[in-house]
């Protein structure tokens, strides 16, 4: 027991100063400490009881951590689920140059909605062949993805061509892919009107627009208001147009305007 005592031995200590911290905010005592025994015994030491900046910095590296994990998580569903085409998986808001001012001001508009998103606003770009309406959509998703919301990208025709691939095979199930789109924060809703107009077709259109009622979509079409509303049906039509912005994009080709 005297052995012991001798090694837990309560080390002298002497008040300094009492201070708040500008770290931390806390009510700070600093002591000197005299060490009662080991190699140091003797020695001294500065304590700062009170204080919790090494507290609140391990709890920042933990949350700098967690968000790291969640958006490795956040990707990983991206990838797995999105149909994305190779020419866009290096789109960003940044490297989108306009052509023109309407695609200039398409891409400010495009700022705005990212800036100010709420989870419930629609977009519908609309506009001539190879103007970057699919490569500003996606640049939403990046943009939205490193604020922790939950993205996809889906072009319409190859969205329905999955839904028919899961009938026969055992990867992702028509109801796993269908639930995911009725999930994320934002879903993207590429090339309509691209797609053969058929009543599948546009009873599983109607799925997905209802399954996203308020909830934040984008849309990207080259047809306009009356081509479309023939594509897809008027019931389809009018459940798109709910709560939707319309942004035009008109120009030259985007896509050759290095040529």
């Amino acid at each position: 027991m005297q052995l012991a005592r001798h090694f837990f031995r309560k080390p002298a200590e002497k008040t300094i100063q009492e201070f708040v911290c500008n770290g931390c905010g806390e009510h700070v005592v600093q002591k000197e400490l005299i060490i009662p025994v080991g190699p140091l015994k003797g020695e001294t030491t500065i304590a700062n009881y009170g204080c919790k900046c090494e507290d609140i910095k391990l709890a920042r590296r933990v949350e700098k951590a967690s968000k790291r994990a969640e958006q490795r998580k956040l990707q990983k569903t991206f990838d797995y689920y999105s149909l994305v085409n190779h020419s866009l998986q290096q789109a960003t808001l940044e490297n989108y140059e306009p052509t023109n001012q309407e695609l200039a001001q398409a891409k400010r508009e495009i700022t705005d909605y990212i800036n100010n998103f709420d989870g419930t606003k629609n977009l519908l770009l609309h506009g001539s062949y190879g103007t970057g309406k699919s490569h500003l959509s996606i640049a939403v998703t990046k943009k939205l993805m490193e604020k922790g919301y939950q993205c996809l990208f889906l072009s319409l025709p190859k969205l329905l061509t999955k839904i028919k691939e899961t009938y026969n095979n055992d990867g992702v199930t028509e109801d796993e892919l269908l639930n995911m789109i009725q999930q994320v924060d934002l879903l993207v809703l590429d090339d309509i009107g691209a797609e053969h107009n058929t009543d599948w077709v546009n009873a599983k259109l109607f799925e997905v627009l209802d399954s996203r009622a308020g909830k934040a979509t984008i849309y990207t079409t080259n047809l306009n208001s009356q081509q479309l509303r023939k594509q897809i049906n008027e019931r389809n039509f009018s459940r798109m147009m709910e709560n939707t912005e319309i942004i035009r994009m008109n120009g030259r080709d985007y896509r050759r305007r290095k040529f």
